[in-house]
Order: C-alpha cells, then structure tokens, then sequence
C-alpha cells in the first residue's frame, strides 16, 4: 500500500492551487496507529490497545524533514503510549486527523507500516526516524 493523501487534504490543496482558496488546518493534527487501513475518504480501525491516545503533531516542532520528491518522513523519533493489554491486532497503517480522540472530520494523509507491528505489552511503539513515510 503506498502512502495517500485524503480527499480533504487533496480538495484543499486544488482549491488553494486553481481557485485561491484559504486552506484552513489546526496548529495540532494527531497520528493515529490502525489495525485495518483507512482509505482517502477515512474509515480504519484504530488500535485499541489500553493506553493508547493519538499522537499530536505539533506542526511547528520540526518533527518531520523536508519535502523531496514528493514524499516526507519524520525525522525523529515518534512514540506512543505503552500498551498494558496487547489491543486489537497488529499495526498494519497510520493516518493522520483532526481531532485528538474519537470521531474524526478530516483525513489528510496516510500510509502504511512496513513491516507489520505487533503490540507488545509494557512496551511503546516506537517508530525510529524515517520510518513513517508520507507521500501522494
């Protein structure tokens, strides 16, 4: 599965590219770790491993390098909660939304985690720098 971008972020950046259009986006977007993907128009199945919360991305820390050839990765180190029940099956993708917990109301981007990660409990998924690659 290679990385996509969701239509809100797809919408957004025509607008803004052929009409003009204002992109409006939170400071704060949040990552979240699937157990079954996501798909441009949302959807997925988040893990539900105990102590699991979104990751916030601060988008003014410098978490993630420069854009190159149309992919970006983060360039540090990202890790979540540690997990104390193993939750519902390996992480298989990631997205990122709006909202810190629940519903979400826009999908921006995506992709997968390769290889697969199984949860581990007493331990925090980790993902070292690079790992987690966007693109479109």
């Amino acid at each position: 599965m290679a990385g996509f971008a969701g239509y809100t972020m797809a919408n957004e950046l025509l607008d803004f590219f052929y009409r003009a259009q204002a992109i409006t986006i939170n400071s704060n977007l949040y990552l979240r770790l699937l157990v079954a993907t996501s798909s441009r128009s949302g959807g997925g199945t988040e893990t539900s491993y105990t102590g699991y919360a979104r990751y916030q991305l601060d988008r003014t820390s410098g978490l993630f390098v420069a854009a190159n050839n149309g992919k970006m990765s983060n360039g540090s180190v990202i890790s979540f909660p540690v997990a104390t029940t193993f939750g519902n099956g390996d992480l298989i993708a990631f997205d990122v939304v709006d909202t810190p917990s629940g519903s979400i109301n826009k999908v921006y981007n995506g992709g997968p985690i390769i290889p697969a990660k199984p949860i581990a409990v007493g331990k925090a998924p980790t993902f070292r720098a690079g790992a987690l690659q966007f693109s479109f």
